[in-house]
């Protein structure tokens, strides 16, 4: 006969309580108190009955329990106490989670997030662990909406910890890719990697229609581009672009598409990115989100500048991104725009405008180290193409150093040959 038909768990007023479990605890309690059973036992109940229950021969009644575990100075969440269902906690749980989440919709991200932190802290107490992953989860993304990237980052820690994560393949998936994606925008190349590569060998098992399954290998993409790791990046992509079609959701297509321009971009076919481009600009229309087209039309903007695209279609393109950045845009955006401005003004002749917007590229919050240092390599080239020589080395140095930092040495490699190349020859000083 099992334990668990010998042993039904007792209903006490408070929840439930397992009678074996409950005289172990007892036992390891009591020991760790140092306690005797006749210590133990007080006016309450003989020493003889503390034994029985510690052999799990009797179970108290609630009054006595909650006696015992006073004397020990433990709750009876101690002895295995695993609270009873209310059905309407729950349901006024679900209902928090619901006007948060709305909260969220409609801006007001500060409310949601506090609203959610007090949420998490009840549904962990009531013992509601799926209602307490969802509220976690939804704070986590708000900390993203807000650029509170440490707050995020420890709900994200806490959520791969915890056992409801680690029960399903597509929790694990969803929190290491999430994980993957935060650790990229600060800079953290390496810890990207580590957590792209576990978000995909989690997602390994999901066919390719699950979200899960498609954001493991984008995050995972990024991760490697971004850290240089070129030959990996390409094989990654082969397993997604081979399966485009398959996708479940216009975004995430255009999303990987996204993706493989920048690592055709990162290994120097400019030109094939170009179609990846303009497609993935069909598949994510400003309609659905404003700032993630503007921030594609930058990327378009770049790679084009690279190619032969005319002048007229380059302006056009970047006369939307900035009216774009100016209603929705951050600073990070901003800084980003204003060093791509600056090539297409000096590709122009423009240098004293160009050298003024090149003079705006700068650390903001929000921005990646290693876009930083994009950025700066964009601001060096205009300035030294201005006569600007000291600016020039001064933002080649900067970028040099950002690359080495967050572990993109190709692209630290470049700036630091440039440096050598042009800037330790006297007559350029």
């Amino acid at each position: 006969m099992s334990s668990a038909t010998r042993w039904p768990a007792l209903r006490f007023g408070v929840g439930l309580l397992d009678q074996p479990a409950f005289g172990r605890r007892l036992r390891h309690l009591r020991r760790l108190r140092e306690m005797s059973q006749s210590e133990l036992a007080g006016g309450d109940v003989s020493p003889s009955y503390i034994s029985l229950i510690e052999s799990g021969r009797r179970m108290p009644s609630e009054e006595i329990a909650k006696a015992i575990a006073a004397r020990l100075g433990f709750s009876l969440h101690e002895f295995g106490v695993v609270a009873r269902p209310n059905p309407d906690d729950r349901a006024d749980l679900v209902r928090r989670l619901v006007v948060a989440r709305g909260a969220r919709a409609e801006g007001g991200c500060e409310f949601a997030a506090d609203e959610l932190v007090a949420l998490v802290d009840e549904a962990d107490t009531l013992g509601e662990d799926d209602v307490a992953w969802e509220a976690s989860w939804e704070l986590a993304e708000i900390y993203g909406d807000l650029e509170r990237p440490v707050d995020r980052d420890a709900v994200l820690r806490r959520l791969l910890d915890d056992p409801l994560t680690n029960s399903s393949t597509r929790l694990r998936a969803r929190v290491a890719a999430a994980i993957a994606e935060l650790a990229q925008c600060r800079g953290r190349l390496a810890e990207a990697v580590r957590a792209g590569e576990q978000a995909v060998a989690a997602a390994a098992e999901l066919d390719v229609s699950a979200l899960e399954w498609c954001r493991a290998r984008l995050a995972l993409i990024a991760a490697y581009t971004a850290r240089d790791d070129l030959d990996r990046a390409a094989e990654a992509l082969l397993d997604i672009m081979d399966r485009l079609d398959e996708l479940p959701t216009d975004r995430l297509r255009g999303l990987a598409c996204w993706a493989a321009a920048n690592v055709h971009v990162a290994t120097g076919r400019p030109a094939d990115a170009v179609p990846l481009l303009e497609r993935a600009a069909g598949l994510l229309p400003p309609r659905t989100d404003l700032r993630q087209s503007a921030r594609l039309a930058l990327t378009t903007v770049r790679v084009w500048l690279l190619t032969d695209r005319a002048m007229d279609a380059v302006d056009e393109l970047l006369g939307w991104t900035r009216q774009a950045f100016s209603l929705i845009g951050t600073e990070a955006d901003r800084v980003q725009l204003a060093s791509v401005e600056a090539l297409v003004l000096a590709r122009k002749g423009q240098f004293d405008e160009a050298l003024a917007r090149a003079a705006e590229v700068r650390p903001v919050p929000g921005l990646p180290p290693h876009e930083l240092a994009e950025s700066l390599v964009a601001a060096a080239d205009v300035q030294v193409a201005g006569g600007r020589m000291a600016d020039g080395q001064k933002s080649c140095r900067q970028a040099a150093e950002l690359f080495d930092e967050t572990g993109a040495h190709r692209r630290a490699a470049r700036a630091w040959r440039t440096l050598v190349d042009v800037f330790a020859d006297p007559r350029t000083l």
